[in-house]
């Protein structure tokens, strides 16, 4: 028991360093109109090329209510639309408009940079350390979560 208590300590050090460097906590994630939340529902919505919302839920467990109102107010400024599926008129897919598009293309060329920025005096060395790290911590959290 002990062990998990370290590993459940280290983690949470981990995270605490990770949301500060990267400036998560910010309501405005990287100086943008948008939360860290946000940003990452447009993310997801611009990786698969359009989804349906209980997607979105499911990948991030976030609450459907939440996102609901953050999908109102991405359709209202003109970052999301939405289109009825043909089987189903209850189904809505969500799509990023040309707007979302260019708009989220530039939070992941943000996000890109400040990752750029912590990195950059890295030597080859530390880069190949770092990455086998995460690969190690997605390995191991994600064959666990594939699990449940």
């Amino acid at each position: 028991m002990k062990q998990y208590n370290e590993v459940c300590s280290k983690i949470r050090e981990f995270n605490r360093f990770y949301t500060v460097q990267m400036e998560l906590l910010s309501s405005n994630y990287l100086g943008s109109p948008y939360s860290v939340t946000e940003t990452r529902i447009l993310f997801e919505l611009w990786s698969h090329r359009g989804c349906q919302q209980s997607e979105i839920v499911r990948t991030l467990h976030i609450d459907k209510s939440y996102l609901s109102r953050i999908m109102r107010r991405f359709c209202a400024k003109g970052l999301v639309e939405k289109s009825r599926t043909g089987s189903d008129k209850r189904v809505e897919n969500l799509f990023l408009t040309q707007f979302g598009n260019a708009e989220t293309e530039r939070l992941i060329e943000l996000t890109n940079q400040r990752i750029l920025a912590q990195i950059k005096n890295l030597g080859e060395e530390e880069c190949d350390q770092l990455s086998a790290a995460l690969d190690t911590v997605i390995s191991v959290l994600g064959r666990r979560a594939g699990e449940e």
